[in-house]
C-alpha cells in the first residue's frame, strides 16, 4: 500500500508537469474476497484498491488516470503458490494496455475477476463456488 503512496508522491508532480499520463496499480481479485492462508495478502490488496479510487479523485484534476488493474492468479513465481487455474502474465499486461487505451479506470483482466466482481453483494458463501469446495 505505502509503495503506490510513494510512486504517485514522486509521479504525480511530474506527470501534472507534463499535461498528465496513467498510474496503474496491478491489484488482484483477492481485493473483494480472502480465503484461508490469505487474510493479511487479501487486506492488504483491499486497503490498496481503496487507495487507488482516492488517488483517482485526487489526481483527475490534473489529467492523470488512475487505473486498478485486477487479476486472479498470474503465471509467475508467486502464482506458483497456489494450486489453480493461472492467467497468463501477457494476457495482464494486454488487458492493462487496452484499459490504458480506453481511458478505464478499472481493469479486470480474466475470467475470475470478472465473476468475484459479480458476487460484491452476495452472502460470503459465495466463496464456496469460487474456490472449488
Amino acid at each position: 500500500v505505502f509503495g503506490l503512496v510513494y510512486v504517485a508522491e514522486a509521479f504525480a508532480p511530474v506527470l501534472k508537469a507534463n499535461g498528465g499520463g496513467a498510474i496503474v496499480n496491478a491489484l488482484s481479485a483477492v481485493s473483494w474476497f480472502s480465503f484461508p492462508g490469505m487474510a493479511g495478502y487479501s487486506a492488504t490488496k483491499s486497503a490498496a484498491w481503496n487507495l487507488t479510487d482516492a488517488l483517482r479523485l485526487e489526481l483527475a484534476d490534473q489529467n492523470t488516470l488512475v487505473v486498478a488493474l485486477h487479476s486472479g492468479a498470474v503465471a509467475t513465481a508467486m502464482g506458483d503458490n497456489f494450486p489453480i487455474d493461472k492467467v497468463d502474465p501477457h494476457q495482464v499486461v494486454t488487458a492493462a494496455l487496452d484499459g490504458l487505451q480506453a481511458g478505464a479506470t478499472e481493469v479486470l483482466a480474466d475470467d475470475i475477476s470478472h465473476v468475484i466482481k459479480t458476487t460484491l453483494t452476495s452472502d460470503p458463501s459465495r466463496y464456496a463456488a469460487i474456490l472449488g469446495g
